[in-house]
Formats: C-alpha cells, sequence, structure tokens
C-alpha cells in the first residue's frame, strides 16, 4: 500500500506552499514530513488537528508548531486511493 504525504508550509508573507509526495510506509510519509518542518524550524512539535465543531478534516491531520507556538504547518498521510482501486 503506498501512502500520500499532502503538506501545507504556511508563509504568511509569500503564501502558503503545498507539497505533495508519495511513500511505501506510513512511519516515511510521517518521517518526510517532520523533515520538511525541521527545515524550517529546528524545534518543531506536531500535535493532531482537533477540527471545530461540524468541520471535517483527513484523519491523522497534524498541526507543526515552532518553539515560539506558533503554527508553522499541516500534514496528512494517507492511503494512496489508486493503490486502493488495484487492491
Amino acid at each position: 500500500m503506498k501512502f500520500v504525504l499532502i503538506l501545507v508550509l504556511f508563509n504568511f508573507q509569500s503564501g502558503s506552499e503545498v507539497i505533495r509526495a508519495e511513500f511505501d510506509d506510513m512511519q516515511a510519509c510521517a518521517d518526510a514530513a517532520l523533515r520538511t518542518f525541521q527545515g524550517v524550524a529546528a524545534a518543531v512539535e506536531l500535535r493532531a488537528l482537533v477540527p471545530v465543531e461540524g468541520a471535517t478534516v483527513l484523519d491523522g491531520t497534524m498541526i507543526a508548531y515552532n518553539a515560539d507556538g506558533a503554527e508553522t504547518g499541516m500534514y496528512s498521510c494517507s492511503p494512496s486511493r489508486s493503490t486502493n482501486l488495484g487492491e
């Protein structure tokens, strides 16, 4: 099974950057997300996104925070639908 990383780096000056990549396992996907955020700020804390009432989000969506507690981005690692179609 393949996993798709959808990652958004928040940049309020130049606009957010969206990154998409595919991985062979969930841990590799999550590790790549962490490395990406560490490239922006060495100290990163990842926390599960708690959606506001009535909102829907992808399961496992995480928010990245820097050392000051500011949000630096978000990501989700999800099973690839194209992989599931062939199984």
